[in-house]
Formats: structure tokens, C-alpha cells, sequence
């Protein structure tokens, strides 16, 4: 079962960012990434890690879309800019997300997924709740 997104600011500017990105007008998700964090941010550093974080999570979202599509051109794309315009902390707390998402909803994970996950939570600074979740989903042979 979906559950719909709620109709907030938050929401709206988060999909209209994904479009402008998915449409390659680097302007306009500038823009709207830029109010986003105007809106979210307290101090300048603040700003910059939440700008990475978005610009992660969007990049991320549209590269799994294209997947999903069999856009390999698309793909190698946002792949390419995640890769380039976020830091590799960012990157790789968001494919350790990707993977937790992907085991969660399927149950399961491969032995090797599984393993790298284990390995990134180990040393990352996640809660017990976050490691909970990783005890229930089964490493598969």
C-alpha cells in the first residue's frame, strides 16, 4: 500500500525539484534548492550539509526512476552528478539508505548488500532503531 505524500510546501518544492532536474534545467532547481534551504537551514553550515543532503536524495531518486525506466543514458547521468556534486559522506549515507529502504520493503537483502550495510552502520553514528531495522531483514544467501 502507497501512502500520499501530504500536500505541503515541503512536498511540492521537493517534486518540483525533481522535475527540473529530470529535465536537465540546472537553473531552476538552483532556485528552487536555494529557497528550500532558506527555508530550512539556521547557519551557514547548516545550509551546506542540508544542501548536500537534498541535492543527494533528488539525484539519487531520479537516478533509481531512470533505472525503473531503463534509461541507461539518464542513469550514467545522474550517477555522474551525484558523484560530483555532493560530498562522498553524502553519497554514501544515501546508498546505505537506498539499500536499508530496498531491504526493508523487499524482507531481504543479498549476502554482499547485506554485509556492506552492516559494515557502513557499524561505524556510522545511527541510533538503535536504525540498527532494529536492520535485524529484520534477512541476509539472503
Amino acid at each position: 500500500m502507497t501512502t500520499q505524500l501530504p500536500d505541503i510546501f515541503e512536498t511540492r518544492q521537493a517534486k518540483a525539484l525533481l522535475a527540473a532536474l529530470q529535465a536537465g534545467d540546472l537553473k531552476q532547481a538552483r532556485k528552487i534548492e536555494d529557497h528550500l534551504l532558506a527555508e530550512g537551514s539556521h547557519s551557514p553550515e547548516d545550509r551546506e550539509l542540508l544542501a548536500d543532503q537534498l541535492r543527494a536524495s533528488m539525484l539519487f531518486r531520479a537516478y533509481v526512476d531512470a533505472s525503473a525506466a531503463g534509461d541507461e543514458v539518464m542513469c550514467l547521468l545522474f550517477q555522474k552528478l551525484l558523484k560530483e556534486t555532493c560530498s562522498e559522506r553524502t553519497v554514501q549515507a544515501t546508498l546505505m539508505s537506498g539499500l536499508l529502504y530496498s531491504g526493508l520493503q523487499q524482507g531481504s537483502l543479498p549476502a554482499e548488500d547485506h554485509d556492506r550495510l552492516t559494515e557502513w552502520m557499524n561505524g556510522a553514528d545511527v541510533g538503535e532503531e536504525m540498527k532494529a531495522r536492520l535485524a529484520s531483514i534477512t541476509r539472503a544467501p
